[in-house]
């Protein structure tokens, strides 16, 4: 079976500087990858090339088996929803608006349909804003803004979902429903890859670990065979232990 998403050798540098250098792994649907590294690794950039917002110096990405160069912008919003690390605090539009932006990809004509609308709220209701459908996109908090970018991205109802950092800003609460939200996307059949500093999120929640370091891509590992192989922790920390929590679980404590 042709998995939905493959890197070839993917690199990307700036001049005099290298970002990304010969990455290569492949994804399917039904997964939940947890995507970690430390800070300027080339995650974000990872990102940007596997939606196009970037070409890269070497390599491809393939989607579906297919060179993404190959698809088009339309196709490609019908396939890929992602949610960048930041976006502009000041837009004016009300919640509600903004999260049927993320039905764009399903228009066929000015209007929002029903179907752009009951997907919308259900997209709200999922993650806790529907109650602020009517307030300013600019009025609210840094999180309860995550929150709407989060539903916009749900609305948009694509394969791959993409979020760079999806937790940041959210309460602790919000942070194990965004997570609990993203393993039952993949559960339904969608691929997820979520950027996170969070071990201990990625461990309960993710199927699988890729690390970033150095510019390479030095980690692949299934989330449950982690334990077994705590090396990996030392590509983002020398100052952590992988030990096992209270309900026998595994746990990353901090020296």
């Amino acid at each position: 079976m042709t998995p939905l998403l493959k890197t070839l050798g993917l690199s990307f540098s700036f001049p005099g500087r290298i970002v990304l250098e010969h990455v290569s792994f492949e994804a399917r649907e039904g997964e939940f990858i947890a995507l970690m590294g430390c800070n300027g690794a080339g995650k974000s950039t990872l990102m940007d090339l596997i939606v196009r917002l970037r070409e890269p110096s070497h390599g491809q990405v393939l989607l579906r088996g297919k060179p993404l160069s190959e698809w088009r912008s339309d196709q490609l919003s019908h396939e890929v929803s992602h949610l960048p690390q930041s976006v502009r605090t000041d837009l004016p539009y009300t919640v509600e608006q903004l999260v049927l932006m993320g039905r764009y990809p399903h228009r066929t004509s000015w209007f929002d349909s029903p179907e752009d609308v009951g997907a919308a709220k259900i997209a709200m209701q999922r993650t806790s804003c529907w109650q602020d459908r009517r307030r300013r996109f600019f009025t609210l908090s840094g999180g309860e803004r995550q929150r709407v970018l989060l539903a916009a991205c749900l609305a948009q109802q694509a394969r791959l979902l993409l979020w760079d950092e999806p937790s940041v800003f959210l309460d602790i609460d919000q942070q194990l429903s965004c997570f609990r939200l993203l393993q039952e996307e993949a559960a339904d059949g969608k691929l997820c890859i979520a950027v996170t500093h969070d071990i201990n999120l990625a461990l309960t929640y993710c199927s699988r670990l890729l690390v970033i370091s150095n510019h390479k891509l030095v980690v692949d590992i299934a989330t449950g065979e982690a334990p077994q192989q705590p090396g990996w922790l030392g590509f983002l920390s020398p100052r952590l232990e992988l030990g096992t929590g209270p309900n026998g679980n595994p746990w990353v404590w901090y020296q």
